[in-house]
């Protein structure tokens, strides 16, 4: 940690707090085994059939025996797991990379994830119906990538409409992060420099003269830390939520879980923004108030930082004795 700017650490440790929880989620469903589905056939017949066919291919020996439905879920919910351990692998080495200085080797992962798994998992849980239809389709390729270039905005705006952080992010900021190629603040560009070593189809994307993309970049440097930083816990935050919805959708998850994800992961980014909505994340926060130190046994303070740490590891740390504590804010609910 020592490499990030201080003042974005919070920002990285959220950006963590939220993998780390996809993570928990994806391995929980792994050995709960919630992603397999189960048919009981009607008869012996079926059985030997469907036995059968599925030498070659299970998923068409379901669907010649009358079992579509499943068989569809099968593939929505192998894709889903796929692409989420997919995806969690480039953020995890990303963040990583942040934290040793490697901030273009970290750009070039994140480029993957945040541009092409993030869309794809969008339109699995906004429009199942529509992805699954493309997904299977004989010219499946070219119905992905054509919605892919040209329905980016809708299937974002669709999903997020199905989220609880609809009134915290707009699809078109998402939007306009990711792909915008003229936002100042976007990550397109970034994305596309630490990728090539030239570019020179747009202007906003073109390499100076006499020069290439980042190969002579002082590392030193902490603007890329900025630029990265003043957006990724919004992006993690969307993503976050739309593999919980996915996850959600494939075995309903327990209330209280939901409902701890949910704050936490709200009332973390509102602490990393800082600012009004620090204030009103701190204001949220009244229920443990009542708490006290189990070693001097002092009143919980909630500054900041210990609402931060509260939120994001379970943990508090006494203004008094200074002691570092778990405190289970996320049983709270």
């Amino acid at each position: 940690m020592r490499w990030i700017p201080r003042d974005l650490r919070l920002a990285h440790e959220y950006c963590f707090f939220l993998h780390d929880e996809c993570v928990r989620l994806l391995a929980e469903y792994e050995a709960a085994r919630a992603h397999i589905v189960t048919v009981k056939f009607r008869s012996k017949v079926e059985n030997r059939n469907f036995t059968k066919i599925a030498r070659t291919s299970p998923i068409e020996a379901m669907r010649a025996t009358g079992y579509p439905d499943e068989a569809r879920r099968v593939i929505l919910n192998t894709v889903t797991m796929a692409m989420v351990s997919d995806c969690l692998h480039h953020l995890y080495e990303a963040l990583r990379c942040m934290e040793k200085r490697k901030v273009v080797v970290a750009h070039n992962l994140l480029r993957k994830p945040l541009t092409d798994n993030l869309m794809y998992l969008s339109w699995m849980l906004g429009d199942e119906d529509a992805f699954y239809a493309a997904f299977t389709a004989e010219d499946g390729d070219a119905v992905i990538s054509r919605a892919m270039a040209s329905q980016r905005l809708a299937i974002l705006e669709t999903t997020l409409a199905t989220l609880p952080i609809a009134n915290v992010l707009t699809a078109s900021f998402v939007h306009e992060a990711l792909f915008k190629r003229n936002n100042p603040y976007g990550l397109y560009g970034l994305f596309q420099h630490a990728v090539h070593l030239v570019t020179a189809k747009h202007a906003e994307l073109r390499t100076e003269p006499e020069n290439f993309n980042f190969i002579f970049k002082n590392h030193n440097d902490d603007d890329l830390y900025e630029l990265l930083y003043a957006v990724l816990p919004q992006l993690m935050l969307y993503l976050s939520h739309v593999i919980v919805g996915l996850f959600d959708r494939m075995r309903a998850m327990d209330a209280g879980a939901h409902r701890a994800f949910e704050v936490r992961s709200i009332l973390g980014l509102y602490f990393v923004e800082g600012g009004e909505n620090e204030g009103y994340a701190l204001a949220q926060m009244d229920n443990v108030r009542g708490y006290r130190c189990a070693v001097c046994e002092h009143p919980f303070s909630l500054t900041p930082h210990n609402a931060a740490r509260l939120v994001l590891a379970d943990a508090y740390r006494c203004v008094r004795c200074r002691r570092v504590q778990p405190f289970p804010y996320s049983w709270l609910f």
